[in-house]
């Protein structure tokens, strides 16, 4: 019963059509399955001829003998045609099954909604223990600004580096100007004064 109506079907349209077609187009009357096995044996008793494009089988009725080889040729060009249509189709759908996937994995790497609770509270319990212990130690300290601390500390720091820095100075352009009239190396003039030059 199905070969006679797909038969019926591809006879009257005469145009080529891949087995999803025919079951689309047939509003799913038949299975996949029904219609590839219909298919086949239609083959099979030459009323219908396929032809394999990649992965893709096109069908189409066989025509009447009568017809010029013009005719067999357009044919043969609509085949073609909807065999590379179907092939861009197939490409797109393994494209977007690619894309799904990709976002399926990252999904699966990210948190779930209760493990990112769970980590929330743990946070906020970590909170909870660092802020009682900075206020221990403000307590213990007598400290109600370390801030205050923090930036004289800083700017007593700042002085003794430009202070240091500018005593380098000095002691490099003393060593530069006793080198330029002393006999032996650097070195040399390191052991007599007992002054590691290294550093300075």
């Amino acid at each position: 019963m199905a070969a006679h109506t797909i038969y019926d079907y591809m006879k009257i349209q005469n145009r080529p059509f891949s087995v999803n077609d025919v079951v689309t187009n047939l509003h799913n009357e038949y299975s996949k399955t029904e219609v590839q096995k219909a298919m086949d044996e239609l083959v099979a008793n030459k009323k219908l001829f396929e032809k394999v494009y990649g992965k893709q089988k096109i069908y189409c009725a066989v025509q009447d003998l009568t017809y010029d080889a013009d005719e067999l040729m357009t044919i043969d060009k609509e085949l073609q045609s909807h065999a590379k249509e179907i092939e861009s189709k197939y490409q797109e759908v393994t494209k977007e099954i690619k894309n799904k996937e990709v976002l399926l994995s990252s999904l699966k790497a990210s948190l779930i909604l209760e493990d990112a609770q769970k980590k929330k509270i743990t946070l906020q319990q970590s909170i909870k223990q660092l802020t009682y212990k900075l206020d221990t130690l403000m307590e213990t300290t007598s400290s109600v600004d370390l801030h205050e601390s923090k930036r004289k500390a800083q700017k007593e720091l700042d002085e003794n580096s430009r202070e240091y820095l500018k005593r380098k100075r000095i002691c490099t352009d003393i060593i530069d100007c006793i080198l330029e009239n002393y006999p032996g190396s650097k070195n040399d003039l390191s052991e007599e004064i007992g002054l590691n030059l290294t550093t300075v």
